[in-house]
């Protein structure tokens, strides 16, 4: 059985009902904000977010504000920006920055289930990672 996953939800409360209930559809724990500022105080605290999904436009800042405020986090995670707007230029600039990747809405509930596995599993796979240098062996003569 795989765990529960924990999304921040980052998006105008008007139009985030769709996607919220799609990822709860799937099985997906959401936690929804509405501004970069709500999204920092809950990054902030001990929740245990395994992906943020942000907007791409914000009323108070922008999604690259967001993807720096998961960057200070000593957990991981991940970022996957929404647009509505197919932009070649944006998906690289996402993964440019960092980001895990572009949800083109609207998704079919499967393609996104997919891309938020995606998204968790590469932050698994990061928190493996060692912090500090592997040793060298030394050559034998």
């Amino acid at each position: 059985m795989n765990p529960k996953i924990t999304a921040l939800l980052v998006m105008a409360r008007e139009s985030r009902l769709p996607l919220f209930e799609q990822l709860e559809g799937c099985g997906i724990e959401v936690l929804p904000v509405s501004t970069c500022l709500e999204a920092r105080r809950a990054l902030a605290s001990s929740l245990a977010v395994q992906v943020v999904i942000v907007d791409v436009a914000l009323t108070d800042g922008s999604w690259c504000q967001v993807l720096e405020d998961v960057a200070q986090r000593p957990e991981h995670a991940e970022v996957i920006v929404r647009t509505h707007v197919a932009d070649q230029r944006l998906w690289r600039e996402v993964v440019a920055r960092g980001a895990s990747d572009l949800l083109l809405e609207p998704c079919p509930p499967e393609e996104m289930k997919r891309i938020i596995e995606a998204a968790v599993a590469r932050s698994y796979m990061r928190s493996l990672r060692p912090t500090r240098p592997a040793l060298v062996k030394a050559k034998v003569a």
